[in-house]
C-alpha cells in the first residue's frame, strides 16, 4: 500500500496549444507508485482556458468535478458539469473541457487500462480548433 497526498505532488503546467494553462498533478501512476493499469491525477483548469478535443485510444477515463463548473466537450453537444458530477469517457471517445466560468475548475481524473499517460495514448482531434 502506498499513500500519496495530492498537495505533496509537484504541479505541471501544460504548454501545448490544445491544453495551455492546464495544471496537472500525477498522484498515482506507474512512475509514482508502481501502478500498472490505473492512473489518478488532479487537474485544474483556470478561468477561460480549454483542453481541446482529444482521445485516449488505450484507456477508459472518469472525470469527477471537485470544485467549480465547466463545459464537457464532445463531437456532439456541450454539457454543463458542476461540483459532484462524474463523467465516464469510453476508450477512444473524443472529449475535452472548457472552463467558461470566472473561477478555476478542479477535477480528479482516473484512467483505467494504462499505468502512464503515454501508455493511455493521446490523439488530437483533426478539427479540434473548430470544435473549441
Amino acid at each position: 500500500m502506498e499513500i500519496k497526498n495530492v498537495r505533496d505532488v509537484a504541479a505541471q503546467v501544460m504548454t501545448k496549444p490544445d491544453q495551455e494553462g492546464l495544471i496537472v498533478r500525477n498522484v498515482v501512476n506507474k512512475d509514482a507508485t508502481g501502478a500498472r493499469r490505473i492512473i489518478l491525477l488532479s487537474s485544474e483548469l483556470p478561468p477561460g482556458k480549454v483542453h481541446l478535443l482529444h482521445r485516449h485510444p488505450n484507456a477508459e477515463q472518469i472525470m469527477y468535478v471537485l470544485e467549480g463548473s465547466c463545459l464537457a466537450l464532445s463531437e456532439g453537444e456541450r454539457v454543463r458539469l458542476k461540483e459532484g458530477d462524474a463523467v465516464f469517457i469510453a476508450q477512444g471517445e473524443w472529449h475535452g473541457v472548457r472552463n467558461d466560468s470566472d473561477r478555476p475548475v478542479v477535477t480528479l481524473v482516473i484512467y483505467a487500462g494504462a499505468g502512464t499517460l503515454k501508455e493511455a495514448g493521446y490523439e488530437e482531434h483533426p478539427r479540434q480548433f473548430e470544435q473549441a
